[in-house]
């Protein structure tokens, strides 16, 4: 009896060791995926301060997908919030654009707020992985770097005995919209006592295109000399460089 029950302990200690040994060998043999996907933000962005005051924040990032993680990537994106670990909602992310390094902009964002920006992808089972965040600001003063360049063209889009209409182009423009555009007039070559006409149907932001307007209640058979005008919202104006032109009316 003794004998019997050694050997079937033996066996029991021997069926054990397999088991485990096999366990053994197949975790190692099968580990768990070692998660690999980086979505690394720029500390750097650019900004564009919009007609109405709100924010344009342009962002870039790299990133490193896991071809041998479970599940594949759906969507690659930026997410933004006011406050820190922002994760993707209503209205909040924008996809990411272009090859690696990929950018995006997130637009009108009110001024004078502490932003919080990620990388992320939304997996094909519906979850998303997130990079970590970078901070940014909308409470910019753009005096110092904006600019606009400005050429007022030589030859008159439209003229009849009522008026003429002269035409600008916007040839460059950097960090701020102005919030009027328009032409700047007088019968002096150094322009004093001038006239102010702004380009009526600008509503939104200036952009590089062309401006006109048709300028009535000037005195027939009269020389006056023109350049363009634009004001920012600071009251700062500006005529965009040395362009003049110079039309005499019918």
């Amino acid at each position: 009896m003794k004998t019997k029950n050694a050997i079937k302990t033996v066996i029991c200690l021997l069926t054990l060791t397999l088991t485990f040994g096999c366990s053994s060998d197949d975790d190692a043999m099968n580990p768990d995926p070692v998660d690999t996907r980086n979505f690394t933000t720029d500390a750097t962005t650019d900004f564009f301060i919009n007609r109405d005051g709100t924010v344009n924040i342009m962002v870039t990032g790299a990133f490193t997908d896991d071809l041998d993680f479970p599940t594949t990537v759906e969507r690659r994106g930026f997410v933004y919030g006011t406050a820190s670990n922002p994760t993707v909602g209503t209205n909040n992310s924008t996809d990411a654009a272009g090859a690696n390094p990929v950018n995006a902009t997130f637009f009108n964002l009110a001024s004078n707020q502490t932003i919080f920006i990620r990388g992320f992808f939304e997996m094909s089972d519906g979850s998303f992985f997130y990079g970590y965040e970078i901070q940014t600001s909308t409470d910019i003063d753009a005096s110092s770097t904006r600019s606009i360049s400005m050429t007022i063209k030589p030859d008159l889009f439209f003229q009849n005995s009522d008026g003429i209409t002269p035409e600008l182009e916007v040839t460059a423009i950097e960090k701020e919209s102005p919030i009027e555009i328009g032409f700047e007039y007088s019968i002096n070559q150094d322009f004093s006592n001038s006239t102010i006409i702004l380009d009526t149907d600008a509503k939104g932001n200036i952009f590089e295109t062309n401006y006109s307007e048709f300028i009535t209640g000037l005195t027939s058979g009269t020389t006056y000399h023109f350049r363009p005008y634009a004001k920012y919202a600071d009251g700062t104006t500006t005529n965009g460089g040395n362009s003049t032109a110079t039309f005499t009316t019918n």
